[in-house]
């Protein structure tokens, strides 16, 4: 065969698998031009699937609270709501102002706060309340469960039975040395606990202290200066001091805490540690 018929013949190949190739390419282009997202279309789906992912992890944050606020709510409700986890700075003031956000006149339905301490009078990090009536004890629990207070997430859970009545669950509740004769609240509040002393110290000892600062425990009650149990390697001693009113403990607080008391028999100065006992 002669090279100009073979180049005639070869010339309609070559022509027909160029059309086959670009109506291929031109198959595939338009599959992709219709997978193409323009910049708008592009932003809108990311929008949608952070907003959809956004959906499923409160779906799912809720749904844990909603089964752990179940788990943690299945007590009968009463009148006696302990909380616990408090700070160790934590006031009665601090409880009162969650009632009072738990729902209208919260406070003034409160019958009693008592916070919980050991043996050697250290505060335990907890309060039971006493409301007027089972409802107001639901509404408190259902507020203060899982709420921060001074930093710390607080727990609550209810004591005793609808029925129980408040003498035989607050009564073991007391510490001895808060309670007085005429009012079993009346020194909560009101008494301050001072740490430092030497050991052999006595209740006469830091009266006479207190009197030549200008402050003067209670008057007309017996054991206004208690001294307190404290550990056994302890070097020091503690005592519960009874005022008249807040403002004199608080005022009582601002003036010792952090000075330093000067031990002639020791020949030391030792650094008082003071806090208002509720």
């Amino acid at each position: 065969m002669s090279s100009r018929h073979l180049l005639t013949v070869t010339r309609p190949l070559v022509a027909f698998n160029a059309v086959r190739t670009i109506q291929r390419s031109i198959y595939t282009s338009s599959i992709c031009c219709n997978n193409i997202s323009t910049p708008e279309t592009t932003q809108n789906n990311n929008v949608g699937q952070k907003k959809e992912f956004a959906e499923a992890i409160a779906g799912k944050f809720i749904n844990q609270v909603k089964k752990q606020y179940h788990n943690t709510s299945t007590a009968e409700p009463t009148r006696y709501v302990q909380i616990d986890n408090l700070p160790s700075t934590v006031t009665k003031e601090d409880i009162m102002k969650m009632a009072r956000e738990a729902f209208p006149n919260g406070d003034k339905n409160i019958i009693e706060v008592v916070f919980l301490r050991n043996d050697e009078f250290n505060f335990k990090n907890k309060c039971v309340v006493l409301m007027s009536d089972i409802e107001e004890g639901r509404l408190l629990y259902d507020y203060a469960n899982r709420r921060s207070v001074g930093g710390n997430i607080v727990k609550a859970r209810f004591l005793g039975k609808p029925n129980s009545s408040p003498p035989a669950i607050m009564n073991p509740l007391r510490r001895p040395e808060l309670v007085s004769v005429t009012d079993y609240e009346s020194a909560s509040g009101r008494s301050v606990v001072m740490v430092g002393f030497p050991k052999y110290a006595k209740p006469e000892h830091v009266e006479g202290y207190l009197r030549s600062k200008n402050f003067f425990p209670v008057e007309g009650v017996s054991e206004n200066v208690v001294k307190l149990e404290t550990k056994k390697q302890s070097t020091v001693s503690k005592f519960l001091v009874k005022f008249d009113s807040e403002s004199e403990a608080w005022r009582c607080v601002r003036t010792f805490h952090n000075t330093n008391y000067h031990s002639y028999t020791e020949n030391a100065a030792l650094k008082l540690q003071l806090s208002v006992a509720y």
